[in-house]
């Protein structure tokens, strides 16, 4: 027996709240979600069950809340204070005295060097100075993080020595801290997934009707990461393409979105579900007028026909007399 169906072990999600969380996008509030349907809705056994520090506990439930799936946390502690997230202005002797005794932040500073193909400027130490202690990554993570943006620009600028510079990686790092990739596991996971999308990005723009070769920009990365995330098939994104052009008269993303989501949430598959599934309404044919029949009356009936029409007349010439 699938584990997705056990006995007195089935939660139940209406689809409404299904498709806020998809479309919302953000994994932790779709996962306190559920913790919430496991505990029977009891706010207080929440946070043990997931085990979150309050930092991230926070913003999920603040994201429920926009989405109208939960009431506001009895247990909320009041928020902080706003804090101003511009980054400090190291100076070159913070700097400086970082690399002579921090070790890690020294071997960290020589491993991008490496991978980046160039000695660091004043500046770039900043910038990883900046990731490493401001945005506290570990080393690790900001390895995965800079290996990914190399990819990431030799593919968009389609040469194999292609680097991007610090400060680019340092806005990525920034992008990172926001979406909680902060460990060794959860980098590796989301990396995972934008694997997965690099290997289908070009073949779905393609299937949208892009015919000249390049990235995606960013949103319409993001659609296509949720289409690869729900396993959506280039076939039913054309598909769905050319009902959005029949219907929009041009590319229309968040058009488009909505027809695959609501395909995705009826279990459609293939074309051939969506052609059973989706038909539009037809219209009921008119019933058909009668025809006149071409009526032929038989002898007999002729017969009495006449009789009683002989019968009538000599009745009226009798009356006459």
């Amino acid at each position: 027996m699938t584990p997705l169906l056990l006995p007195n072990e089935i939660l139940s999600m209406s689809a409404q709240a299904a498709r806020l969380l998809v479309e919302s996008g953000d994994g932790d509030g779709a996962l306190l979600y559920l913790a919430l349907l496991e505990c029977g809705g009891d706010q207080s056994k929440v946070s043990a069950r997931l085990r979150w520090e309050e930092a991230r506990l926070r913003p999920a439930w603040a994201r429920l809340g926009e989405l109208g799936l939960v009431r506001p946390r009895q247990d909320a502690p009041p928020p902080p204070p706003a804090r101003d997230d511009r980054p400090p202005e190291y100076t070159r002797g913070d700097v400086a005295a970082a690399l002579e005794g921090e070790s890690e932040f020294q071997g960290l500073c020589r491993e991008l060097e490496g991978m980046l193909g160039r000695v660091f400027t004043d500046s770039d130490l900043r910038c990883a100075y900046t990731i490493y202690d401001h945005l506290g990554l570990p080393p690790e993570v900001i390895i995965q993080l800079t290996g990914w943006a190399i990819r990431r620009e030799r593919r968009a600028k389609n040469s194999p020595a292609a680097c991007p510079r610090m400060p680019a990686i340092q806005r990525t790092a920034f992008q990172w801290k926001r979406l909680g990739l902060d460990t060794l596991e959860r980098a590796e996971d989301y990396l995972r997934r934008q694997e997965a999308v690099d290997g289908r990005e070009w073949a779905i723009l393609q299937a949208v009707g892009v015919t000249e070769r390049r990235p995606a920009v960013e949103k319409e990365r993001e659609y296509i990461a949720a289409w690869v995330d729900m396993g959506v098939s280039d076939e039913l994104i054309r598909m769905a393409y050319e009902r959005t052009v029949y219907q929009k008269k041009a590319m229309n993303w968040p058009y488009m979105n909505k027809i695959l989501l609501s395909w995705h949430q009826a279990g459609y598959k293939t074309p051939q579900q969506v052609e059973e599934g989706d038909k539009p309404p037809r219209r009921q044919a008119a019933p058909a007028k009668a025809q006149p029949r071409d009526f032929q009356p038989s002898q007999e009936r002729v017969r009495k026909n006449n009789e009683w029409l002989k019968q009538f007349l000599e009745e009226q010439k009798k009356g006459e007399g």
